[in-house]
């Protein structure tokens, strides 16, 4: 549920920003802050414990380590790709449309990848249903 809120809070972000090029409004631009600030940055809270709980194993550092050096490739590429478009069109509108669709799809990748079992941990036990 963190993943999506916060990935739910980048694309109220990324609206905002849109919204913000025809409607210059402080109460518009509070609202992109605090989306991205409150709900958006959630995410790190969870960054390390969903590939632990999807990943887990002796190959867990590999797995977590790629997905890191991913995530760094795509933050050092979104800038650039934004700037790309803003030079292309004029407008970082179509960089915000991408930015909150690649957030929507992170949700919906992480709701097909989550494990659909309780695993046998402690303090969890007792959820464990004995089929």
């Amino acid at each position: 549920m963190v993943w999506t809120i916060g990935n739910m809070g980048f694309v109220l972000c990324c609206v905002c920003l849109i919204l913000l090029g025809d409607l210059p409004t402080k109460m518009l631009l509070y609202a992109m802050v605090l989306t991205q600030g409150t709900l958006g940055y959630s995410l790190t809270s969870v960054m390390g414990a969903i590939p632990a709980e999807i990943f887990e194993g002796r190959h867990f550092g590999h797995i977590f380590g790629t997905i890191m050096v991913a995530a760094i490739l795509g933050g050092a590429a979104g800038p650039w790709l934004a700037g790309a478009l803003y030079d292309a069109t004029g407008s970082y509108t179509a960089a915000f449309w991408i930015a909150a669709g690649c957030s929507t799809f992170s949700a919906l990748a992480i709701w097909i990848a989550a494990p659909r079992r309780v695993r046998a941990v402690a303090g969890r036990a007792d959820r464990l249903s004995t089929s």
